[in-house]
């Protein structure tokens, strides 16, 4: 805790100077807010001396009221009371926009520290994590972090400040009725406690039960389309309701309890209230006190009720911040498994596109099987590679490999004869253009969708992007052409125009590498087979690596290598491998077969 708690408070260094002036002014604050009870009881005290001197009766009250001297004596300390009050009212006002305004520039810092870091973490930690659950850590915990910073801090300071200042006014007038008055409020401060302790519990229950009702969401409407195909509309409804109903019954639970909190805060608070009038009458029937000093001690006993009931709220905001912080420094502490080191070599400016695979194997975190084993095979630069094979053989695996984003088990993958590790990973990556099997498209425009890659693209280059991958026409049929906002997932568009939205995205980029990891598979094989003949001369230069469970779609390739296993068990070009008779050629006469039949 120790160690968390101090790198939580590197966040304060940046602002400590607006932290220690918002701190300053809490205490000057508190300082003249003190001074409220002394000038209600000099008025009240003074003024009762006048109508002593009047003779007591309601006449000789009125009398003095309006005698100049008592005028005198409400305008002095009505004007001090207005000051005391303003001044104090003008230094909280500084204090929020500096601690509180304060607290929220932190939460942006970690907000977007949070958001940077997830950026870069590992695909291994979003499989670890659901995606609700990584939402509400980048979201609402970081929220109940600030409190650390904002209301946990300033209470801290205010409770402080207030009491010293209160308890040492009380003791001064009278140490006996300040025993009295202080009497309750260790049970007051007890009793907050408790109360929070139990919110700061059922928060944490209710905010995992939130990250349950947010991942649910979350996936029904990143997989509408199954839920209507497969009609399981009532059943996501009804796993939702139920998370719900959960969050729901256990957000009531805490309701209630944060019911009980006010009125017996009062409950004890009036106690206290009593105890001050009734000891104190006593002291104004010996003498000791004046009538102005039980209005004093009981502002006073005002004044320390939050405060002290403050005590265990905050130290339960404190609590909760940390369980907080916790989850979101588990974030922050997760290692990057893919970045620029000491071994990264600044001076690589240029990528022709080269690749060579050398005994690379590799397998997923937690999985005992290799997913690819000993690849030796190298790409020449604008060398068109196909690699072929049936499904779970390892090709999106071995081509995920090539812009870092997985890093092999063992082996070394070289590009331009250089260890991709020592290459910078943003240089990498710029240089390929990677259209993956699952085809994400953004909740944005199409023209959005395409440009994506890029920093700054004009509309000309959008629209010679989505031509290359024959996907314009499509585009210019929609009412708002390329400003048509997509919806979930690209869910607007067909699967083989989503397809291709990609590609023209990969295409914009002008890269060395062009990697395809099935991307017409959602298209027929015509259709599929007139994009490819677009798309060769535009790929021609670039080093290309196709992967499809279609021989037709890469039996034109420069080699073509044949997976089982994840392991390279043939590799030649389409008539050589046709010759040798072995799994490719298999492969490719059941394919023909298979297509012959859908023809009949």
């Amino acid at each position: 805790m120790t160690g968390s708690l101090k790198k939580l408070n590197t966040y304060f260094k940046k602002y400590l100077g607006t932290i220690i002036l918002g701190s300053v002014f809490l205490v000057a604050s508190n300082f003249f807010l003190v001074w409220i009870p002394i000038f209600i009881r000099r008025t009240i005290d003074e003024v009762a001396a006048l109508e002593s001197k009047g003779g007591g009766s309601f006449d000789g009250l009125a009398e003095v009221l309006f005698s100049s001297q008592a005028g005198a004596i409400l305008a002095e300390n009505a004007l001090m009371l207005v000051g005391a009050v303003v001044a104090s009212g003008l230094l909280l006002f500084a204090t929020r926009q500096t601690l509180i305004v304060t607290s929220r520039k932190i939460e942006f810092d970690l907000r977007n520290d949070v958001f940077d870091k997830l950026l870069e973490l590992p695909q291994r930690f979003f499989s670890e994590f659901n995606k609700g659950e990584i939402y509400v850590r980048a979201t609402e915990d970081i929220s109940k972090v600030r409190e650390y910073f904002g209301p946990a801090f300033m209470y801290t300071v205010n409770t402080l400040s207030r009491a010293g200042f209160v308890i040492a006014m009380m003791i001064i007038v009278s140490p006996e009725l300040t025993f009295w008055a202080l009497l309750p409020l260790p049970l007051l401060s007890g009793f907050a406690y408790w109360i929070s302790g139990y919110i700061n519990t059922h928060s944490r229950i209710i905010q995992e039960q939130y990250s349950n009702v947010a991942g649910r969401a979350q996936e029904a409407f990143s997989s509408i389309r199954l839920i209507k195909a497969y009609n399981r509309e009532d059943y996501e409804q009804n796993r939702f309701e139920d998370e719900s109903e959960s969050y729901r019954k256990k957000k009531l639970r805490l309701d209630l309890v944060e019911s009980l909190f006010h009125p017996g805060l009062n409950f004890l608070i009036g106690i206290s209230i009593i105890l001050v009038i009734w000891k104190a009458g006593q002291y104004v029937i010996e003498g000791t006190l004046t009538i102005g000093n039980i209005v004093e001690f009981v502002v006073y006993v005002a004044y320390l009720t939050w405060p002290v009931a403050s005590l265990g709220y905050t130290v339960n905001r404190f609590q909760r911040s940390m369980a907080s912080w916790n989850r979101v420094d588990q974030v922050l502490t997760e290692k990057v498994e893919i970045s620029d080191n000491n071994r990264t070599d600044q001076s690589v400016k240029e990528i022709e596109g080269s690749i060579e695979f050398v005994d690379v194997s590799f397998k997923y975190p937690g999985a005992e099987v290799y997913a690819v084993k000993n690849i030796n095979l190298k790409v020449n630069a604008g060398q068109n590679v196909a690699i072929v094979g049936r499904t779970g053989s390892g090709k999106s695996t071995l081509v995920q490999l090539i812009p870092r984003l997985f890093d092999p088990t063992k082996g070394t993958i070289l590009i331009d004869d250089i260890d991709i590790k020592t290459i910078p990973v943003k240089k990498l990556r710029a240089e390929i253009g990677f259209v993956p099997q699952d085809t994400f498209l953004f909740s944005d425009s199409i023209g959005e969708n395409i440009a994506f890659g890029t920093e700054e693209a004009s509309e000309e280059q959008i629209h010679a992007a989505a031509e290359k991958a024959q996907v314009r026409e499509n585009i210019m049929d929609f009412d708002k052409k390329f400003e048509t906002m997509l919806g979930e997932r690209g869910i607007t568009l067909s699967g083989g125009q989503k397809q291709r939205t990609a590609i023209a995205r990969a295409l914009i980029r002008d890269p060395k590498i062009i990697i395809l990891d099935d991307s017409l598979s959602a298209v027929d094989t015509k259709t599929e087979e007139a994009i490819l003949q677009h798309l060769r001369e535009e790929l021609k230069g670039r080093t290309t690596i196709m992967i499809s469970h279609r021989i037709s779609t890469i039996k034109d390739a420069d080699i073509i290598y044949y997976m089982e296993e994840g392991t390279i068990k043939e590799h030649g070009t389409h008539d050589e491998l046709l010759q040798k008779k072995g799994r490719y050629s298999a492969m490719y006469k059941k394919q023909l077969l298979e297509e012959e039949l859908a023809e009949i």
